[in-house]
């Protein structure tokens, strides 16, 4: 994936969250934990096994893959979430390197507080100096860039590990046991990649509502992180289901997925596209075997907007984790 679209496509990112008028404090799950229980969805005498992933998670904690070691050994398919891509190939992609310099940078020299409303300014400056300290350089970058640098800094200082590696951790038990791993993909084509991320220097993005929610997350989430941290470690889907998601990741995403750039290279609807290139896959492998097993963010798991809800009713059994 290059650069350009790594920014476009990547920055659903998971924000971190802290009280300012605390310091952070350690999430207190350490030691081995079970990890969340498994979906599990129905066709006749076949099953797809879903995990549901979490991110962030603590950092000094094991999680004990028993029990989806035994369902892997069982399975023959390991589907994994759905993918974006391009057409470049690698010595094409080289030759864009120098043409992305810049890429994050506001448009015409803009600063932040150039661009920030004061008061929503002031928070970021708070928030700025605690986790990421003396650095006039980010204040060059744009408003969804800086926000994404601002959570890197805050999750490390959190007790709470951004990459927790769920997905390789399955993927090594699933190639152990020579399962089939699907992973749906769609391809997007470039015409003209430099054209594009000339446009993209120059382009505005609407993207002050991503950083606005991600400020406004770091003030007041930071005990529901710790909950979803704890809740997945210990098993309790009960738990996460009972503590709302904000809406800071979508906001973000849509600064860049609802931009003229992305518009251009072919990505309208695209979140729909995914799930919908998941669902076909999903249905496929339960109808042609026994066990699969399959990796979801849990997000797309719980709640009105879960992917469950996509399997007709009347042919599919689903059973969620208590």
């Amino acid at each position: 994936m290059y650069i350009l679209l790594t920014l476009l496509l990547s920055i659903s990112f998971q924000c971190i969250a802290n009280d300012i008028n605390n310091d952070i404090e350690e999430v207190v799950a350490y030691g081995i934990r079970p990890g969340p229980e498994l979906w599990k969805v129905s066709n006749g005498e076949n099953v797809l096994w879903i995990l549901g992933s979490l991110s962030p998670l603590p950092k000094k904690f094991t999680w004990h893959t028993g029990i989806v070691k035994n369902v892997i050994t069982d399975s023959q398919v390991l589907l994994m979430p759905s993918t974006l891509t391009t057409d470049i190939g690698f010595f094409k992609g080289l030759s864009l390197a120098a043409s992305v310099i810049g890429v994050k940078k506001n448009p015409n020299k803009q600063k932040l507080k150039d661009i920030i409303p004061e008061k929503l300014y002031s928070r970021w400056l708070i928030l700025k100096n605690k986790y990421i300290g003396n650095n006039n350089s980010i204040e060059k970058i744009r408003p969804l860039f800086a926000a994404n640098k601002l959570f890197q800094k805050a999750i490390e200082q959190s007790g709470l590990n951004a990459n927790p590696k769920t997905y390789k951790k399955v993927q090594k038990i699933a190639k152990k046991n020579k399962l089939e791993i699907i992973t749906p993909t769609i391809i997007l084509e470039l015409n003209n990649p430099k054209a594009a991320i000339k446009k993209f220097k120059k382009s505005e993005l609407n993207d002050l509502e991503c950083f606005s929610k991600t400020i406004e997350r770091l003030e007041v989430d930071l005990e529901a992180m710790k909950l979803r941290a704890n809740a997945w470690a210990n098993g309790d889907i009960t738990k996460i289901k009972s503590l709302p998601y904000p809406n800071d990741i979508k906001a973000c995403s849509s600064a860049l997925l609802s931009s003229n750039i992305a518009n251009d290279i072919g990505l309208t609807n695209i979140r729909t596209k995914l799930r919908s290139k998941w669902l076909k896959e999903a249905i496929k492998s339960l109808a042609n075997n026994k066990s699969t097993f399959a990796v979801l963010p849990i997000s797309n798991l719980v709640g009105d907007n879960s992917y469950l809800n996509d399997f007709p009713k009347e042919d599919y059994i689903i059973k969620s984790p208590k």
